[in-house]
């Protein structure tokens, strides 16, 4: 994914865990995960900076593997099961997370 900043900085990262309103994710270039929370419909960093997530993908590559799972008869909201926050938060569309 790309970590983009309000100031239009980004670097790359893969989420490590979702919890909640919190992400935790490993950065390019960081050795610990930075970890991200939801607060007020926006996603801050540690140090209170807005950042946005975009999930690129290029057509014709499979970049992420898509599968739905069921439990039961129900289809799962979120890889971890139930709603996922990710999907929920305001103004978000298939390759951009606000």
């Amino acid at each position: 994914m790309v970590i983009r900043y309000s100031d239009g900085s980004y670097v790359e990262g893969v989420i490590h865990r979702l919890d909640g309103a919190t992400v935790r994710a490993a950065v390019a270039g960081l050795d610990d995960v930075v970890e991200y929370t939801l607060m007020q419909d926006k996603w801050i960093t540690e140090m209170g900076l807005v950042v946005t997530f975009e999930f690129p993908t290029e057509k014709g590559k499979d970049l992420f593997q898509v599968m739905p799972r069921k439990i039961g008869q129900h289809e799962a909201g979120c890889a971890a099961g139930g709603d996922c926050v990710l999907r929920r938060a305001p103004g978000s569309c298939p390759a951009r997370v606000n």
